[in-house]
């Protein structure tokens, strides 16, 4: 099993919700064998198989959360907002919030799990990674390789 699991979730046609396929993309040019890449496209629900039996794992999106386009959140499960909204469909049919809520209650959630949400500038079909969302996008690859190497060393030790 790999040291660190990587999850990405977005649209690859919608703009700034790409950043998760996008980071996901980035990754594996790095020569580790230690993480394990997984796009998990727009379906936010097919990220439970990966959070069963797996100690670190990072989830990256695009999120609305009132903040300036590009700004990253680092949260872990209790962090993030649970609450089931009235009309539960998002982007990604269910959205994260539910999903990990679901993990949560069926005892799949990973000992150390990060959601690191990105906010978007433009979410439009057909669009390309904003400027600002670009630059996150560098931030969150040494996110992941920070995380990668602090795991690694824990794991060697």
């Amino acid at each position: 099993m790999a040291a660190l699991t990587v999850i990405g979730i977005g649209s690859r046609l919608r703009g700034d919700d790409a950043i998760g396929p996008m980071l996901i993309d980035k990754l594996s040019s790095l020569p580790n064998s230690k993480i394990e890449l997984v796009d998990a496209g727009s379906d936010a629900l097919g990220i439970l198989e990966f959070l069963q039996e797996r100690e670190h794992v990072i989830i990256v999106d695009a999120c609305r959360m009132g903040r300036k386009p590009g700004s990253i959140v680092e949260m872990d499960p209790s962090q993030i907002d649970m609450i089931l909204k009235d009309d539960p469909i998002s982007l990604h049919g269910l959205g994260l919030a539910e999903s990990i809520k679901m993990a949560q209650s069926l005892n799949m959630l990973p000992e150390d799990l990060k959601i690191i949400g990105i906010e978007p500038e433009s979410i439009q079909f057909n669009g390309s990674l904003s400027t600002p969302v670009q630059r996150a996008l560098k931030m969150a690859v040494d996110i992941v390789e920070d995380k990668l190497n602090r795991v690694s060393q824990v794991a060697e030790a």
